[in-house]
């Protein structure tokens, strides 16, 4: 595989650049005397360097196997970092060897370069999905226009935090959701060079360029940690340039210091001319080599613990976890650099096949997963919160495999080794007729059908961006829950409020709530009666976005009562939302508060929320059910404090789940609108138990 270089005043084309991350490591050079013509395609070539396509291989298959197979491969996703590496490590050395063979670098050369290598593989794919996003419709192509037009300009990660998007529970079925590191990419390929270039042509810097390149790592890596909540949604750190940087600073540094002058009037000897590592690998000696190996095999474990044990959203990624991760790959990159016969054994089989067609597998699989759920979750049935069901799975990858092996046959390689325009050119030529057949066709009819099929994907994805709409089904369910929540609001409060005590008196549980008079059935022989909810009216909700969803069954269930939900409410919100409550007369007798989705919660965050309560009202603490890690904690929290306080007690949503995962919609966290009636059962027979509570302190 080549590309084609543009002629340089030297009468000489720049080196190629490789294929960095997601792409086949074929180098390129050059040689051409002075006054030859420029050929189509250069004449020489860099050796290719062993091993970076296995790499790449068991790159890709890792993240693959984190969006297929969450639950096996929790941290699958670190082979992204692992890809940033190899660009970082590749792009550096490809910019150092260029200016050392020709004492300048040619920016505009090598950003042609980048363009002709990822666009195209791009824009196929883009235009497929979106065409067969518009077949499917509904909620895939929910934010379809922004997600072109990031993808259009290399800006998919910046798009993402502007949008809200997340990888967490997401509302939105994010079609490109995979484009967020290529965006990151393309950033650093379009600022590093310039930062290279000046490394490279000041003498006192040159000398530090390792070091500033760490430098520029340990500062992403602390920005990342600066700027992370623990607690929330990781999203904004974790696809931003400024804090995702320092994986290809990493390998930038591993480049600086492998790094060496080149040898001899000519540059060296005939190797050293077309190696990719001018004077080889700094590490030589028997000694180096075995340090570096043991580095390599040290960093092959930590990757290995971190894709089996390191949640996305663990709070231990974001400080330092995803930069030890970095610093393992680049050990292992390090070992193939030097052991080349370590690289050798990783390019053969099918480690070398996957590798070659890695990028193309990249882009495939997200986009293809989100159809492939789309269209058949119907027809396989529910699944467990956060699991893929294996049909998709199936589906998934055998389409991905296809649909790589076709374009990296097709598009990638004949950009490749003829250019862009080259390779339209022999496109054109293969679909015209022949001479005889000139006079009556204008194409063949294999030019007829690929025209007819470009013109096909061109009118879906035009009708698929003017009928995409504008929320998903998720998202239409929480509107028409506010409204509903809004319309408990205005009614007139026909409640009888509890007592309001003095200011000394102490909260649920803390002394003094059984000299209370009982709230609601007060009179009731507690021996005798059986417990049974209170009436709505008696009734107060303070929840979160899956309160909301579920508020028209909440009102239903229980007429009258006063429902307050809000998008992304968290523990610590719960106190202001009573107060309000309370400043509106509608904090009744009975409080239910549904806050355990979005935070993190403690012993001293809920005490404040009962004691925001206040004395004399039955409390329902309702568990929170989502595939984030703080939920389980804040549900024990939920269950100890009602332990604590005799007045308090807890409706397990989260049992409820587990045991029919269908009552969830496809975000994993929002039930279907058949599963707001069995929240609405959770949380009245919450309160019936609560009711009972109060029967038995009368």
């Amino acid at each position: 595989m080549t590309t084609t270089h543009e002629a340089s005043r030297h009468g000489t084309t720049p080196a190629g650049d490789g294929r960095p991350t997601l792409e086949a490591p074929r180098v390129l050079g050059h040689v051409r005397a002075p006054g030859a013509r420029r050929p189509g395609r250069p004449t020489v070539r860099y050796r290719r360097m062993p091993g970076l396509d296995g790499l790449r291989a068991l790159a890709v298959a890792v993240v693959v196997a984190f969006h297929v197979t969450p639950a096996t491969f929790p941290g699958g996703y670190v082979g992204v970092d692992v890809f940033f590496v190899l660009s970082g490590f590749l792009i550096t050395t490809l910019l150092v060897r260029e200016h050392r063979d020709r004492h300048h670098v040619g920016l505009r050369a090598f950003w042609a370069r980048r363009a002709r290598r990822l666009l195209p593989t791009l824009v196929l794919v883009v235009a497929v999905c979106t065409a067969v996003a518009a077949v499917v419709g509904g909620d895939v192509l929910v934010g379809i226009g922004p997600q072109l037009l990031g993808a259009a300009t290399f800006t998919s990660n910046w798009v993402d935090v502007a949008s809200g998007a997340t990888y967490s529970g997401a509302l939105l079925p994010h079609l490109f959701g995979n484009l967020w590191s290529l965006a990151v990419e393309e950033q650093f390929y379009l600022l590093w060079p310039l930062a290279v270039v000046l490394l490279c042509a000041v003498r006192p810097l040159r000398r530090h360029a390792p070091w500033a390149a760490a430098g520029l790592a340990l500062a992403s890596a602390g920005l990342m940690a600066l700027l992370y909540a623990p607690g929330t949604d990781p999203t904004r750190v974790y696809v931003g340039t400024d804090t995702h940087l320092f994986a290809l600073m990493a390998g930038a540094a591993l480049a600086f210091w492998h790094a060496r002058p080149v040898t001899g009037p000519h540059g060296g000897d005939h190797d050293d001319a077309h190696a990719l590592l001018p004077g080889g690998p700094r590490v030589r000696t028997p000694r180096g080599r075995l340090a570096v190996l043991v580095g390599g095999v040290a960093g092959a474990v930590v990757l290995v613990a971190a894709v089996a044990t390191l949640r996305w959203d663990d709070a231990l990624a974001y400080r330092g976890g995803l930069l030890v991760c970095a610093v393992a790959a680049t050990a292992v990159l390090n070992a193939v650099v030097c052991l080349p016969g370590v690289g050798a054994q990783l390019d053969r089989g099918p480690l070398g096949w996957v590798g070659r067609r890695s990028y193309g597998l990249y882009l495939w699989h997200w986009p293809v997963l989100v159809l492939a759920s789309a269209t058949l979750g119907a027809v396989v049935g529910p699944v467990p919160p956060g699991a893929v069901h294996p049909a998709v799975v199936v589906v998934t990858l055998t389409v991905t495999v296809v649909a790589a092996a076709l374009s990296f046959r097709y598009v990638e390689r004949p950009v490749l080794r003829r250019g862009l325009r080259g390779a339209a050119r022999d496109l054109a030529r293969r679909l015209q007729p022949g001479p005889d057949d000139a006079a009556s066709r204008a194409l063949t009819r294999r030019g007829w059908a690929l025209a007819g099929s470009c013109a096909l994907v061109v009118g879906l994805c035009a009708a698929g961006v003017v009928n995409a709409p504008a929320t998903t089904s998720v998202e239409r369910q929480i509107a028409a829950g506010e409204q509903a929540a809004r319309a408990t609001q205005a009614r007139p409060d026909a409640a009888a409020p509890a007592p309001q005590p003095d200011a000394e008196e102490p909260a649920p549980g803390e002394g003094a709530a059984t000299e209370e008079p009982a709230p609601a059935a007060a009179d009731a022989p507690a021996e005798t009666a059986p417990a049974v909810a209170p009436p709505g009216d008696q009734v107060t909700v303070v929840g979160d976005s899956v309160t909301l969803a579920s508020a028209p069954a909440l009102t239903a269930a229980l007429p009258g009562a006063y429902v307050d939900g809000a998008v992304s409410r968290q523990v610590k919100d719960g106190p202001a939302a009573l107060a309000t409550a309370r400043d509106a007369g509608a904090l009744r007798p009975y409080v239910v508060v549904s806050l355990g989705t979005n935070s993190t919660a403690n012993a001293a965050s809920l005490d404040e929320l009962l004691a925001a309560v206040g004395p004399g009202r039955r409390v329902v603490l309702v568990t929170g059910y989502a595939d984030r890690p703080w939920v389980p904690g804040t549900n024990a929290e939920m269950v100890a404090a009602a332990e604590r306080h005799p007045g308090v007690v807890v409706a397990d949503w989260s049992a409820a789940v587990a045991a029919d995962p269908a009552v969830l919609g496809p975000d994993g966290v929002h039930p279907t609108e058949a599963g707001t009636a069995a929240y609405a059962k959770v949380v009245v027979d919450g309160l019936t138990r609560a009711a009972g509570l109060g029967s038995s302190t009368g």
